[in-house]
């Protein structure tokens, strides 16, 4: 038996491998510098390596609910857009381990990513992400990544498929309500705005469609800025409950 084989305590994550990834890959979102390459820095970073945590023994995910909680300005839809290309083409899900005792990562079978939005008819900040950082991707790396339709996308902001199955979809609260529940990863952007009762149901019911693919370890992050106390607000819902535990 390797040494840390018998280490069940040690701290093991794909985030590593989502960096690398998202550095190599992807470009920064719409504005100023939209285009130029995607550089993690250091809280990021330990931001997604966390939410990355394997269980030591199984390699299953640990963290099943991450949320992001920073300033105006911090580039949150921005990390989330690239998370969204990473759970979508990347080595997303463990496969095993190397000779040192690493995790190693393999793509989803069938990726099936929600981009949560409050109101009809926006796809929503993180969308906005993806759809740049997947047309610098397929611009780029085509040959690596083929098959990424983009076309629906830039017509109707409807959804973008991944060849061989899979999809990244913008939703609202009416459009979730249509589907069978088939996430492997959503995206709630701005929760601290989450407090009209559609927008909570919304919420709660694909909350709820993250426990049902097993095998595909499905996750949600959700982002926000500071929230309003007295709202009543998924955000403030959270952070009550992790305060009171």
């Amino acid at each position: 038996m390797a040494d840390w084989q018998a280490d069940p305590d040690r701290f093991v994550s794909l985030g590593f491998e989502a960096i690398e990834w998202i550095e190599t890959y992807l470009c920064h979102g719409p504005g100023d510098i939209q285009g130029e390459p995607l550089v993690i820095d250091d809280e990021m970073a330990a931001f997604i390596v966390r939410a990355y945590e394997l269980n030591p023994t199984t390699g299953r995910r640990k963290i099943n609910r991450a949320f992001l909680s920073r300033p105006k300005g911090r580039a949150k839809s921005e990390i989330a857009g690239a998370l969204v290309c990473f759970e979508a083409l990347g080595p997303c899900r463990f496969d095993g381990w190397d000779a040192d005792g690493e995790p190693v990562g393999r793509s989803l079978t069938y990726p099936f990513i929600r981009c949560m939005a409050t109101e009809e008819g926006q796809a929503g900040n993180t969308y906005d992400n993806v759809t740049v950082m997947l047309s610098h991707l397929a611009e780029h790396f085509g040959d690596e990544f083929p098959g990424i339709d983009l076309g629906r996308a830039a017509q109707t902001s409807s959804r973008i498929f991944i060849e061989g199955g899979g999809e990244i979809r913008p939703s609202t609260a009416s459009s979730a309500s249509k589907d069978g529940g088939k996430e492997s990863f959503s995206v709630f952007d701005e929760t601290h705005l989450y407090v009209l009762p559609e927008t909570r149901a919304m919420h709660k019911m694909v909350r709820r469609n993250l426990t049902k693919r097993k095998i595909a370890d499905p996750w949600g992050l959700e982002t926000s800025t500071m929230y309003a106390v007295g709202e009543g607000s998924v955000a403030v819902s959270l952070v009550h409950r992790v305060l009171a535990e």
